[in-house]
Order: structure tokens, then sequence, then C-alpha cells
């Protein structure tokens, strides 16, 4: 049930409803009008617009959706009209094949474009027609692009903001999810599907995040604070970054807290806790996908009181073996889970756009250097077998002609279906043309079955056109979330709509089973054999660029401690960025290759490993980043340098080792290097000690004590886990010669 109000409130849904609107409108009017060849010449026109519509700005929009209204007719008609002469359909099909692949070095709008091309081609429209004809069903074509493009520019204008909305409440509710998750390991520290389930959300949010920062700062509305709507959204993504800079801030040794307080209900409470904070998170992501405001968020301060409670009888007990020094760690926890709250009551009150006509959404950043600039360089820099989107390019063409041939030769009766069926199962990856190739082989079937049961129990082509109102939603709402599911959906929609103006026969039915399974093979085979793009590829270079993201991002934040300069929070921003995104890719492509064949991957365990080892260390330099504006002002510790220059060696050596393919260990003590810190520590420790024992349960001791704690323990576990890179280092490496 929740799925289904989740889908009804999302933007799957308007969506859905959007393109389907487009599509089964003007073939109703087609139909009713006796001209049902017009009307389906329309509707495809829209389909192909509407494929190819992205988020974005106005101005981004209206220039790819009219230019892709122009395009499509042309490819298609051209393809139609060649197809007379079969080498000379060859040898355009190839050409434009090549072209429309090739158009993914522009960025993901003009992918979507180059897609639509391929599926415009594969369409089979007006093949064999006279030249009047053809002109004719371009014009209708062009028609139903203009259509479609027109409908969804006025939509934007009437809520500009919906795509983003989407994608910031799906933020929230993952960054929930995250929350409970965690909390587990406060109960359970030794459940590593936890742990897995935990470094595959930080991967998911971390390119949400991503997504939200380069759809919002784009809209210049948005960006000069224009409308109360545009600044509430943008205080709402920084606020989710903040949120989830807490929330990793909250990693600590979870062995270690559950060893120490075995038998209390202390990490009991902490989980419920962090469950419960959660849960808000996830009410706030609801709230801003469904544009609604929240009156009151739950409060858990009876919660926090106990927890407190708890918290200070075992710190207060005569009696404990524990150093304070434990305490003092879960005193931060504490603290950190004050802020969350804190930050979610302030994300809360956002949701009411009237409660930010006075609050600044900049605070002196520079929000545009916060967009990710595209590194794909220029059309001619691509035009070489170095480039992955040439190599990509080419597979594509040689996949399209060689399924051409095949209908050729083997005399399949619309034969255009296994282009069709190429053109949406080819991707760069190797790996996710595999998923494509299993989900549309699979939804195909299913969505075979449908229609012939729709078809069954009715040849009323009036009532085929509602059946494509809920198939239509279906399909154009989960396509983009569930490939396999919108599959099953979008068969049924295509016959239904084919079945509006010819016979609808089981046996042809069938025969798109067929075909569908003939284009996955070539499609499959293609990217195999010809220049395959495996995920080992592009792991190097990726565990490279963590490696070195998580140095900068240490190294921005650790230096504001020495009271060297003073803390830029543009610039440590902007270096937990690409730390963030450069842990997330990694994590990505580890899961791509696992689709690929087995002896075409690392060995997964040490891959795993390292993966795992790098976001520890983003963690411990996210719990000092998380508090680096407010220590650098208590504290300077310009001995801190040598630790900072060491870890910084230790990050070249393991960049240098994996670049080599060879790592020689040198396990650093880093603990030594911390030596003042821990002697300083020790002499907090027994002066509250102290204070414990003569009665005083609040002093400015304990915050001291608990700000060296916070400082000392990330500074030892981020070397302990620098080593235990390299270790991991030499592991991967010494398995890849």
């Amino acid at each position: 049930m929740k799925v289904l109000i989740d889908f009804y409130k999302s933007i799957h849904l308007s969506n859905g409803l959007r393109m389907t609107f487009s599509i089964v409108t003007p073939l109703t009017i087609g139909l009713l009008f006796g001209d049902i060849y017009a009307g389906t010449s329309v509707a495809l026109g829209a389909l192909c617009v509407g494929l190819s519509d992205s988020p974005g700005t106005w101005s981004e929009k209206a220039k790819g959706l009219i230019g892709g209204a122009f395009i499509y007719p042309l490819t298609a008609i051209g393809m139609a009209f060649m197809i007379n002469w079969p080498w000379l359909g060859a040898l355009f099909l190839t050409i434009i094949s090549f072209v429309a692949a090739l158009l993914s070095i522009f960025g993901n709008r003009s992918t979507l474009i180059g897609n639509s091309i391929l599926i415009s081609i594969s369409l089979g429209i007006a093949f064999g027609a006279t030249i009047p004809v053809l002109l004719e069903s371009a014009l209708w074509m062009l028609g139903g692009g203009l259509w479609y493009s027109i409908l969804s520019l006025v939509l934007w204008q009437i809520r500009p903001y919906a795509s983003i909305e989407k994608v910031l409440g799906e933020c929230y509710e993952l960054m929930g999810q995250y929350l409970q998750f965690k909390a587990i390991l406060f109960i359970n520290p030794s459940k590593k599907e936890i742990e897995k389930k935990v470094f595959s959300l930080q991967t998911k949010i971390d390119h949400k995040q991503e997504e939200v920062r380069n759809l919002l700062l784009r809209q210049r509305s948005a960006l000069q604070g224009a409308t109360p709507h545009g600044r509430s959204l943008i205080l709402l993504m920084r606020i989710s970054i903040d949120i989830f800079e807490r929330a990793s801030a909250t990693h600590i040794s979870y062995n270690d807290l559950h060893h120490s307080f075995k038998g209390t209900s202390l990490p009991k409470q902490l989980s419920d806790l962090f469950i419960d904070l959660g849960k808000n998170l996830t009410e706030i992501g609801s709230t801003i996908k469904s544009r609604d405001k929240i009156e009151d968020l739950p409060s858990y301060k009876k919660a926090f009181d106990k927890l407190q409670f708890t918290f200070e009888k075992l710190r207060d007990n005569k009696d404990r073996t524990l150093p304070i020094s434990q305490f003092a760690e879960v005193k931060n926890i504490i603290r950190n889970f004050n802020r969350i709250d804190r930050y979610s009551r302030e994300a809360a009150s956002f949701t009411d756009w009237n409660n930010i006509k006075e609050k600044s959404y900049t605070d002196g950043l520079k929000l545009p250097s916060f967009i990710t600039k595209s590194d794909q360089g220029t059309f001619a820099d691509n035009l070489n077998l170095q480039s992955a989107h040439f190599r990509h390019a080419i597979r594509v063409c040689v996949a399209m002609l060689i399924g051409y041939l095949c209908s050729l030769f083997l005399g399949l009766d619309r034969g255009y279906w296994v282009w069709l069926s190429i053109s949406v199962i080819m991707k760069p990856s190797f790996s996710i043309t595999k998923q494509r190739m299993i989900a549309r082989t699979i939804g195909t079937t299913l969505g075979i079955i449908i229609a012939s049961a729709l078809v069954y129990i009715t040849e009323n082509t009036y009532l085929y056109l509602l059946f494509l109102v809920p198939l239509g939603i279906l399909t154009f709402g989960t396509l983009t979330k569930n490939y396999r599911v919108g599959m099953t959906f979008l068969t049924p929609f295509i016959l239904l709509i084919i079945a509006t103006s010819t016979q609808f026969e089981t046996n042809l039915a069938l025969y798109r089973v067929a075909d569908t399974a003939l284009g996955g093979l070539i499609a499959f085979a293609v990217s195999f054999l010809l220049f395959p793009e495996f995920e080992v590829k592009n792991i190097k270079g990726k565990l490279i660029a963590a490696t070195r993201a998580n140095c900068t991002y240490f190294t921005e934040v650790s230096i504001g401690y020495t009271g060297q300069h003073n803390v830029d929070p543009n610039n440590y921003r902007l270096a937990r960025k690409a730390a963030q995104l450069a842990n997330a890719n990694l994590a990505m492509s580890f899961q791509n290759m696992l689709n690929d064949p087995k002896n075409r991957q690392l060995t997964t365990s040490d891959l795993y490993e390292f993966i795992a080892a790098s976001r520890m260390i983003f963690a411990h330099t996210a719990t000092l980043s998380a508090n680096v504006e407010r220590l650098s002002k208590k504290y300077k510790f310009p001995d801190l340098m040598p630790f900072i220059t060491t870890v910084q060696a230790q990050f070249e050596h393991i960049i240098l080792g994996i670049n080599k393919n060879k790592i020689i260990v040198k396990e650093i003590s880093f603990n030594d290097l911390l030596s003042e810190f821990n002697q300083e520590l020790e002499t907090l420790e027994i002066d509250r000690e102290k204070e414990i024992k003569e009665g005083i349960k609040e002093s400015l001791l304990i915050k001291t004590l608990s700000d060296y704690v916070l400082i000392t323990n990330q500074l030892k576990r981020l070397g302990k886990n620098i080593n235990y890179l390299e270790n991991c280092t030499a592991a991967l490496v010494s398995n890849t010669k």
C-alpha cells in the first residue's frame, strides 16, 4: 500500500500522465475523425520527443524538445525512404546510429536525444510508402513532437520545481533509511549485511544530492533567490547535506561501544533514538514530494532526556571501570543526535515558504561553484578509439547494422523490431547491456501475454484506447525507476497502439518475442566482442580518484585545526562534495562490475575492503569536518602538521602503488605523531575523574575533554584506516597482475 501511495504522490505519476495524455489524445482524435494513420503518426512523434524529455531549465528543455521535434521526423522518414534500396538503407542506418550514439558526449539530455533518434528510425514509420505519404507522415510526426513540447513546457511553467522536489524528497527519504539501518549497528555491530546496506545507501544519497545540486543550481530563479519556493529548496538542499554529514559523523567503533556498554540500556536507547530521527527525515521527504508543509514534526525530547539520564548514571557510577574518554565519545554522539534533530526541525520549517522571508540561503557560499562541470571534452577530442563514447558509437552502429542484415536475410516481417530492441538495450557498459537484455526479453514476453489477453477479451478499438491509459501511466511512470516493470507495460501499450490501426494477430505478437530475443542477443554479443567496456577498465581510475579526493578533503579540513589560516567553508564543502562523489562512483563501478564475466573482474573481496576503508576514511574526516568551524575558533594545533603531511604522503604512496600495480607496504605509526594529543587527553581525563569524585556534574572541562576525545579518536582511526587502505591496495594490485 505504501508503494502505491508513494507512486500516487510522486513525479513518476505526473510523468506517466503527461506522456499518456500526449499519446492517447491524438489517437482518440484520429479514431473519431476516421484517420487513425494520422493519429498514430502524431502519437509516435509525441512518444519520441517525450522519451528525450529530462529535467532542466525552461530554455534547456525548450531547445531539446523543439529541436528533437524536427529531428525525429527527418531521421524516421529518411530511414523509410532509404529502405527501398537495401544497401542504401544499411549505410543510412549505420551513419545515423553512429552519430546518435556519439551525442552522449554532450551530457544526459543529448544522450536521450540520441536514444530517441535510434527509436525513431526503428519504429517502421511509413516503410515502403510513396514520397507524398512520407512527407505527410513527417508533418504529422512533427506536429506530435511540437504538441508534446508545448504541453511539457506549459506544465513546467506551472510547476518548475516539480522534478527537483521529487529528487530532493527522495534524498531525505534515503537519509531516513540510512539512519534507521545505521541504528542497528549500535546493538548489532557485527552484522555485515547491515554494513553493506549502509554503504549502498551512502552511494545512493551521494548521487541524489549531486542530482539535486545540478538541477537546482541551474535554475536561475532559485539561484538568485527570486522566489520563496526556490529559496526554500536551496535551504532544504543545503541542510540535507549538513544532516548527512552529521549522520556520517556518528561513525564510531561500534564493536568497542557494544563491548564497553554491554548489559546496559545505552546501546538500545541510542539505536531507538537514531531510528526515530530517521523517521522524521522520511516524513520531511514525503512532505517535500507532495509539496505540502509540516506543521509539527514529532518531538523526541523525552527520549533525549531518558538517554541523557542513562548516560549520566553510568558516567557518575563510582564503581565503573570504563575510562572517562569512552563517555566523552558517547557524549559527542548524543551531541550529534541533537544537531541532527535540530537540523531536521529547521528543514521541516522550510517546507513552509513563509518561514524563510528573512533567511539567508547562501551564507557567503559561491553556489554556482558547486555545479559539476562536464569533463567529456569536445566532439573532436572523442573521435578516436581512446574515447569510451567513440567505442560505444561503433558498437551501436555495428549492432544496428547486424540487426538490419539479419532482418533482410531471414526475411523477417517487420524486422525493424530487431533494431528497436537493439536501440533500447545497447548501453555503454557491458553489465548494463546484459541487465537490459534480460529485462527487455522478460518484460516483452510478459507484455505480449497481457496484450493477447486484452485483445482476446474484446476487438473494440475504443476499448483499446481505454486500456492504453492505465498501461501508459504504468509504463512511463515506472520505466526510469524499474526497467523490467516498465517494459512489461510498454509492450502491450505499443501493441495496442498498432492494434488501433491494423488487425492484431497472436502469431505476430509471438514473432515480436523472437525479434526481441534476437535483438538482445546481437546487442549482448557485440558488447562482449567489440571493444568490450568491462568495468574493470574504469576501476583503476576510480580507485585513484577516490583516494585523491579523500586526501584533498582531509587536507582542507585538518589544516583548519592548525590555525595556519581561517577555515574557508566554500573550499572544504567543495572538497567534501568531490570526496562524496568519488567514493559513490567507485561503489557504483563495483556494483556494475559484479555483472561482468567472472574472468573480467577484480577480486571482489579485496575491492570491497578497499571501498569500505575509503568510506571509513571519509566518515572520520566528515566528523572532523562537521566540527571544524566550531573547534577551529577554540583551539589551535600547529603540532598537527607532521601528522597531516604524513597522511598526505601515505595517500600519495597508495596512489602511486595503484598506478604502478605494485606497492610496498610501509605501515606508519600515526599514533606516535599524536603523542601531544594523547598526553593532553590523559591529563584532561585525570582532571575530570577528580571532578566526578567531587560531585561536579557540569564544568567547562567536560566540553574540553569531549572536544579532545573527538579530535584525537578521529585522527587515530583515520590513520588506522589509511594503513588498512594501503594493505587493501597491496592485496588488490597483487591479484591484478
